[in-house]
């Protein structure tokens, strides 16, 4: 993927943020692998649902991590000294699912401590690229960042995939470790200039914490966090469809991994449908489109009866994703623009949003036990529609 960065780009800053997000998509190579090791083990679609629920904790805690490297510089610098410790996390987590014993609270400790890493070296990665971001910089960065993570998840779907069906689950645990170890090579070579604060300055860490805290819960940001929580009702049914698909259905691994690429794949095109279509478009009425394509998205499901229908499904699916997805990061962006705590703002956001998806698996498994997948689908869409009753409350002003 060949790159010509304006001059006002700090390249390796680029560098970095082309690897770190390639490695965000393309850790995927596992995303197949890993639910079938599990249930090799004879944990059932519940508990692998309640592990994924604790396994994704960290990523509700971006608010905490964008603070500390904010507050808290080594050597006068921010961002890489968390950038190399998060990737060298990740890196010895996957080695240690490589080789050591197959105990439950040892999987957990070690997948909990990789998504610590990935969730640190994301805040801390775009951290830097905002530092480094100017009105021209600025859109170059995120393209960067989105076209190296999509390009990552389509190459993994396919190569993860076909390593389910044909190697085992260790050797596929150690390649997914080259991923972070990737990104702490490259962050050793990057650079970031040490900070200068003013002389008796001192950052504090819970000053923006509180602050983003009391906004969310005030205001109509707190009703655009549960608009958020409503949306992410969608992840309630991912793992028992995950098992539907291979247990039902009888896809084979190397087609699940394909099914992963063409979901990227009509992701891609989502993206592309929002910048022509909907980026100009009233952010409450975006949000709203956002809940339709998500009902879409969600109902959609209950036509994959076969390869031909997956196929199709799965690649539109990826396109109504995004067309969901986007609206409310524009919206949540937006939202976030108060003065001295847009990024802690936009990082709680996130947190929000991430917990939304995680308790959704969570819950999901639960209910699956009771209730079986196809009226589990049915309440995901249902709940997801609970979230016009918040756009309407939404003046899209700043609070």
């Amino acid at each position: 993927m060949k790159n010509n960065p304006p001059v006002a780009v700090n390249r390796s800053v680029a560098l970095l943020t082309s690897t770190v997000y390639f490695v965000q998509g393309a850790i995927g190579i596992s995303a197949v692998a890993f639910p079938l090791f599990l249930r090799q083990k004879g944990w059932s679609i519940s508990e692998i649902a309640t592990f994924s629920f604790l396994a994704g904790l960290p990523w509700t805690l971006k608010l905490l991590y964008g603070a500390v490297s904010d507050a808290l510089p080594v050597g006068g610098l921010h961002r890489k000294p968390y950038i190399l410790t998060a990737a060298l996390f990740s890196f010895l987590a996957w080695v240690g699912l490589s080789f050591l014993p197959e105990r439950r609270a040892v999987l957990l400790a070690l997948v909990m401590l990789e998504n610590f890493g990935f969730a640190l070296t994301d805040v801390a990665t775009d951290a830097l690229i905002v530092e480094n971001s100017n009105e021209m910089s600025s859109p170059y960065y995120q393209s960067l960042a989105w076209g190296y993570r999509s390009l990552g998840a389509v190459l993994s779907g396919f190569a993860g995939g076909w390593l389910a069906q044909h190697v085992s689950y260790r050797l596929i645990f150690m390649a997914s470790a080259l991923l972070p170890f990737a990104t702490l090579v490259i962050g050793l070579l990057t650079r970031e200039t040490p900070r200068k604060e003013p002389l008796g300055e001192k950052r504090h860490l819970l000053r923006p914490i509180l602050q983003s805290i009391r906004v969310l819960v005030t205001g109509e940001v707190k009703w655009f966090s549960l608009f958020m929580l409503a949306g992410s009702s969608s992840a309630a049914f991912g793992t028992p469809f995950f098992f539907y698909l291979k247990e039902k259905l009888l896809f084979q691994e190397a087609f699940l991994g394909t099914l992963s690429s063409l979901t990227w794949l009509g992701a891609t095109l989502g993206c592309y449908l929002y910048r022509r279509w909907m980026r100009k478009m009233p952010l409450k009425r975006a949000l709203y489109a956002s809940l339709v394509f998500n009902f879409m998205g969600v109902f959609s499901s209950y036509g994959v009866l076969n390869l031909g229908s997956a196929t199709v499904l799965f690649f539109l699916g990826g396109v109504l994703s995004y067309l969901s997805l986007l609206p409310l990061m524009a919206a949540a962006a937006f939202l976030s623009r108060i003065r001295g705590i847009e990024g802690s703002l936009f990082a709680l956001l996130m947190s929000v949003f991430n917990l939304g998806q995680i308790l959704s698996t969570f819950v999901g498994g639960k209910l699956f036990d009771i209730i079986g997948l196809y009226p589990l689908i049915f309440l995901s869409g249902v709940v997801g529609l609970t979230g016009v009753f918040f756009v309407q409350r939404l003046r899209l002003e700043i609070a």
